[in-house]
């Protein structure tokens, strides 16, 4: 029989997170909650499920849209990073080749990711996650260094990261029609301008992930610097010690609980890099804890309040917000367990 204990749950939701009717959910809560090896019996099935069959591209050897790489929930960029996340990684053919077609398209010489315009210019943002994804999946290699070798280099006075050559409605209308970057990059030696949530998490993310493969501590202090930049914030308020109220159309309170895939941000995901980080225990980070515990359903689940762009269901916001979630509640579990505070044991 199954045990998982934390003070902080209501009632145990592993059973549920366990039900093989989503082999993803019940494959990483095996392998990231239990720790019990026979997650890898599940494995195959993830590219079996009709979630995965979704991302595979018309050719099925790489995945999604390659013409439209850029494309979020169609395209190849996208449909990697949710295939990794589900938990596929390096030992799936599919995976491999469709992070060789990423690399050739979207890493410039220097390490960093762009978009698809031209000419090729890093972005904070695309290039953490593309890193922190390269090495969930397994891979450790030049590419990867490289990758991390920019990250390190452009964190920022503030401890964040922010290097997006995208700043206004023109930059947006010039990239929309003529698909070519704007005058962003002006901003970055400026200290008057502060860094970008959703740049600063997907760098520290990378980072974080990295030095946990690797066992490396070469980067603690710009972890350290980082995990500050969130604290200093609760890690959900302005320097007026009010809640951050981003774009409507991209998430319109940090608050909101989702499943963060690429460029999202919000309380738990920052939790979570602050506790991969080492710094859950600092006082700063009390209060979106307690916000988080206090969003628990009477069964210990939690509901999808943010899906958005950028999100897992961001393109089927309808069928999700608002309801109980095996995505956030496999997320809160994850805290739980760097929190130290969940004891569990897998069913025999």
């Amino acid at each position: 029989m199954n045990i998982l204990t934390s003070k902080y749950l209501s009632s145990s939701p592993i059973e549920w997170l366990l039900d093989e009717s989503d082999p993803s959910i019940s494959y990483l809560t095996r392998r990231d909650i239990l720790e019990d090896d026979r997650c890898n019996d599940l494995y195959p099935k993830i590219a079996e499920s009709p979630e995965f069959v979704k991302l595979l591209g018309k050719t099925g050897n790489i995945l999604g849209d390659q013409k439209n790489y850029d494309l979020y929930y169609s395209g190849t960029v996208w449909c990697f990073a949710e295939a990794v996340e589900r938990g596929l990684d390096r030992r799936s053919p599919v995976i491999r080749e469709t992070a060789e077609f990423i690399v050739s398209r979207c890493q410039t010489p220097d390490g960093g990711f762009s978009l698809k315009w031209k000419p090729r210019v890093e972005l904070a943002c695309r290039t953490g996650d593309m890193i922190r994804l390269l090495v969930k999946a397994g891979f450790d290699d030049n590419n990867v260094r490289n990758g991390i070798t920019w990250i390190t280099s452009h964190q920022r006075h503030d401890g964040g990261w922010l290097h997006c050559p995208l700043a206004g409605m023109c930059d947006q209308f010039r990239l929309i029609l003529f698909n070519r970057p704007g005058k962003g990059l002006a901003r970055e030696s400026n200290n008057a301008v502060k860094s970008c949530f959703y740049a600063t998490i997907a760098c520290s993310m990378a980072l974080a992930e990295y030095a946990e493969k690797t066992g490396s501590r070469a980067n603690d202090h710009i972890l350290k610097k980082a995990a500050d930049f969130f604290l200093k914030r609760s890690l959900f308020k302005n320097s007026g010690n009010e809640p951050i109220r981003p774009r409507s159309s991209w998430n319109r309170d940090f608050r909101l609980l989702g499943y963060p895939v690429m460029s999202q941000y919000d309380i738990l995901y920052g939790l979570l890099f602050i506790a991969r980080a080492g710094f859950l225990g600092d006082r700063r980070a009390g209060e979106a804890f307690n916000l988080v515990m206090s969003k628990q359903n009477g069964d210990g689940t939690w509901n999808m309040e943010n899906a958005r762009t950028g999100m897992m269901y961001g393109n089927e916001p309808k069928k999700h917000a608002g309801k109980k979630s095996n995505w956030v509640t496999l997320q809160v579990m994850r805290l739980l367990k760097l929190h130290g505070s969940v004891i569990g044991a897998a069913p025999q």
